[in-house]
């Protein structure tokens, strides 16, 4: 997606978060790649339903074709997501005013929905290394934006990792590959201008 041009980025973002299942589709193509017809099967949606889907994700810019292969006569496509296109991205925040409360739900539904699953299935506190961390700050203007910007670069950095992580995973065909998720948020807590004065 076109980052200097954020009137296509918006119309792309508005047709994107047309279908619930387009966030699905797109979430579980962040993590790994598929093929509608395997996305199907987890989603437990049709084919074609899915693969209109896809197509509508993929023309807007959130997908990346990585192969193809025969199957049956027909050809079946593998798709991921395309970078900066999973939910919650900064990108995001561009998308109209009006559309902005599903997409901060959406976003926030995705990561309590992870963090219960991985809470439920022991993994949250699996590694000694896990980190967790929510905390209340009172920030100025200044203070406000040195800590976005501290967070973005922060996910800049990680972005920059996970590509060198899948470098070196295709060399080793996945082996030692670790799923997971990284959430950064900061956000204004109601009331809280009044309470600054």
């Amino acid at each position: 997606m076109n980052r200097d041009r954020p009137e296509v980025i918006d119309q792309r973002l508005v047709k994107a978060l047309a279908h619930p299942l387009r966030i699905k589709i797109l979430e579980i193509l962040t993590e790994r790649v598929a093929s509608p017809n395997r996305l199907s099967g987890e989603l437990d949606a049709g084919l074609s339903h899915v693969a209109y889907h896809t197509r509508a994700l993929d023309e807007c810019g959130c997908l990346e074709l990585v192969d193809t292969a025969k199957r049956r006569g027909a050809t079946e496509h593998f798709y991921k997501a395309a970078p900066r296109s999973f939910i919650g991205d900064r990108i995001w925040r561009r998308v109209p005013r009006s559309l902005l409360g599903g997409v901060s739900g959406a976003t926030l539904q995705s990561f309590m929905d992870r963090a219960v699953a991985a809470l439920e299935a022991g993994t949250i506190d699996r590694r000694e290394d896990t980190v967790l961390y929510w905390m209340p700050v009172r920030l100025d203007e200044q203070g406000w934006n040195e800590t976005t910007a501290t967070m973005e670069a922060a996910v800049d950095r990680v972005l920059a990792i996970q590509t060198e992580s899948r470098e070196r995973l295709a060399s080793r065909k996945d082996q030692g590959a670790i799923s997971a998720i990284v959430g950064v948020a900061g956000f204004e807590t109601p009331g809280s201008r009044e309470e600054m004065v």
